[in-house]
């Protein structure tokens, strides 16, 4: 039986709501919104390429876990980069991330797109991830 379509929920920054929410499931699918590199509690974003990626990649898990999923169900990434210098830098501290969280995922390299975009939501915004993932049979009890 499908599930019918549902969303994860509103998203807040800095006391502020903002004008989109943390993605949808619809049947077996996961679609996250794009996940911002912004502190929840100040609405800024952390200096560096490294530290905005781990948190992006913090949020990306922690959403997919609410949706019922992990990193393993992943089945896309797009990374959207301002800044062609920081490529290098955000390969690394992405595989550096998922060596640690979804080591499978690593290995794999089966998921992803890098666009290099003028910017994003905040100038000071560096990268932005969206995710697809699936729900698994195991997962579907719970969701």
């Amino acid at each position: 039986m499908r599930r019918p379509k549902r969303g994860l929920g509103l998203i807040t920054h800095g006391g502020k709501l903002m004008r989109w929410g943390k993605g949808a499931v619809a049947g077996d699918f996961i679609f996250l919104s794009g996940a911002e590199a912004r502190a929840d509690d100040s609405d800024f974003p952390p200096v560096g390429i490294r530290a905005q990626t781990e948190l992006a990649l913090n949020r990306v898990e922690k959403r997919l876990k609410e949706a019922g999923a992990s990193m393993d169900s992943v089945v896309r990434f797009v990374w959207y980069l301002t800044n062609r210098t920081d490529l290098d830098a955000f390969y690394e501290a992405r595989d550096d991330w998922l060596d640690k969280h979804a080591p499978t995922l690593l290995r794999e390299r089966s998921y992803a797109s890098t666009l290099l975009i003028v910017g994003l939501a905040r100038p000071d915004m560096l990268v932005e991830i969206d995710c697809t993932a699936y729900v698994t049979d195991g997962d579907k009890s719970t969701t």
